[in-house]
């Protein structure tokens, strides 16, 4: 996940990476901040919050979580 501080709708998808750890504590998860300047901006990403999975887009904007659970079951 791609997130950015002056991103008022990265505060959920932050929220929403915290419910994540708790219901799938083995999922990997990474969350990419552009605010920090040494982290290179994955392709794809022009907007936060962005959701990869692996180097694909799968949603500019969050996704609900039962969407998000869902794509990462998928694979």
């Amino acid at each position: 996940m791609v997130v950015s501080a002056g991103c008022a709708t990265c505060r959920f998808a932050l929220k929403l990476v915290e419910s994540v750890h708790r219901l799938r504590p083995r999922q990997p998860v990474e969350v990419i901040d552009l605010d920090d300047r040494g982290v290179p901006v994955p392709a794809g990403v022009i907007g936060t919050p962005t959701y990869l999975l692996g180097e694909r887009v799968v949603w500019l904007g969050n996704p609900t979580l039962d969407e998000l659970l869902a794509t990462l079951d998928a694979g």
